[in-house]
């Protein structure tokens, strides 16, 4: 019987494994602090602090101890190991142009302005759940367009080494 999809590249194997990898080992480590030593804790907090404010009211919270992001920021990174599965349920598929890549990425990122933006103007206040969700939206827009990079060079990559096996699955 005839396997229902063609074999992937070596090169999209690499790169997808590679995505879902670092994508997923984003979210451990920003959900680590509170199971760390102080110490050890100290450094992976200090080390996403240049990518978040990790405000504490506004970050998850186990046993008292903030993560090493905030709430959305956690939902944006909860997002790309979820567009990393999808890239590859879809095996590459792109369905976006120049022109229509832009738009997507703005809609992506749009529930998270309007949450955003109502706080600010005094409509209603934003929760953990709103943030985090938003984020996730966020990471899965973000994340899709991640991955289709990360595989196009090692599928680039595998093309100028001229190595053209294929995986069986």
């Amino acid at each position: 019987m005839a396997a229902p999809y063609p074999p992937l590249p070596l090169g999209f194997r690499q790169g997808w494994l590679l995505a879902f990898s670092v994508s997923t080992s984003l979210v451990v480590l920003a959900a680590l602090p509170p199971f760390l030593p102080e110490g050890a804790r100290s450094i992976l907090m200090e080390l996403f602090s240049g990518v978040c404010h990790q405000l504490d009211s506004r970050s998850p919270h186990v046993y008292g101890e903030a993560f090493a992001v905030c709430h959305r920021c956690f939902g944006s990174y909860m997002g790309l190991p979820v567009a990393v599965l999808f890239f590859g349920f879809v095996r590459g598929a792109w369905p976006f142009t120049p022109k229509t890549a832009p738009a997507f990425l703005f809609l992506a990122t749009l529930p998270a302005l309007v949450d955003w933006g109502g706080e600010i103007v005094g409509l209603w206040h934003n929760t953990p759940v709103s943030r985090i969700l938003t984020g996730i939206v966020m990471g899965v827009g973000a994340g899709y367009f991640l991955v289709a990079a990360i595989v196009d060079w090692f599928m680039d990559r595998s093309k100028q080494k001229g190595t053209t096996r294929t995986s069986k699955t």
